[in-house]
């Protein structure tokens, strides 16, 4: 599994997702080793650069300096995932698949398409911070709130392997300690 950083954004995508997003042909089964993947570019974004909720809370001068993202909206801006036609609309408020959008609330429906999940599994993993926490005050950050639900999505599906968990087992389970200027009330 390799380790992702945050590279600067040199140039703004151009609109290309105009058409709603239709039905799609679910595949067979869940892309875990896609899953891994996005867990790694996650796991290697600040805790003060995730937020459950909106595609894309604040657009900073460039993605390493002040943009505010979800899993799904920072996923949408990686190569790796933009090489498989992932990406978000100009103004970080659609999450596009293709030359399709998909309006907001509806991100899960790509998410789904993209990592060949059930729906309900995109919901879950790709939600805003209600659909993990339900009522959870343990601390965590949204980043890592995040990052424990994929882990037991994939730990259920028999999907951690040595390497993958002993990685995973050299991270603490909370958060950095933040500037206290920057931490939200939940």
């Amino acid at each position: 599994m390799q380790k992702y950083t945050v590279k600067q954004r040199t140039e703004l995508p151009q609109e290309k997702c105009k058409r709603p997003l239709k039905g799609y042909a679910m595949k067979t089964s869940p892309d875990f080793e896609l899953l891994k993947d996005a867990y790694a570019i996650i796991d290697g974004i600040p805790e003060t650069a995730i937020a459950l909720g909106n595609l894309q809370t604040a657009r900073g001068e460039s993605l390493d300096k002040g943009t505010i993202c979800s899993p799904a909206g920072w996923l949408a801006q990686h190569p790796t995932f933009t090489k498989l036609g992932l990406s978000l609309s100009d103004d970080g408020s659609r999450l596009c698949f293709g030359d399709q959008s998909a309006g907001s609330g509806a991100e899960a429906q790509v998410m789904a398409q993209v990592f060949g999940l059930q729906q309900t599994e995109a919901e879950h993993l790709f939600g805003d911070r209600d659909t993990y926490s339900l009522g959870d005050d343990s601390g965590l950050s949204d980043k890592r709130l995040w990052l424990r639900e994929v882990r037991e999505f994939l730990k259920r599906h028999g999907q951690l392997d040595e390497e993958f968990e002993e990685q995973l087992e050299t991270r603490m389970p909370f958060a950095e300690p933040a500037n206290p200027v920057e931490i939200r009330a939940l």
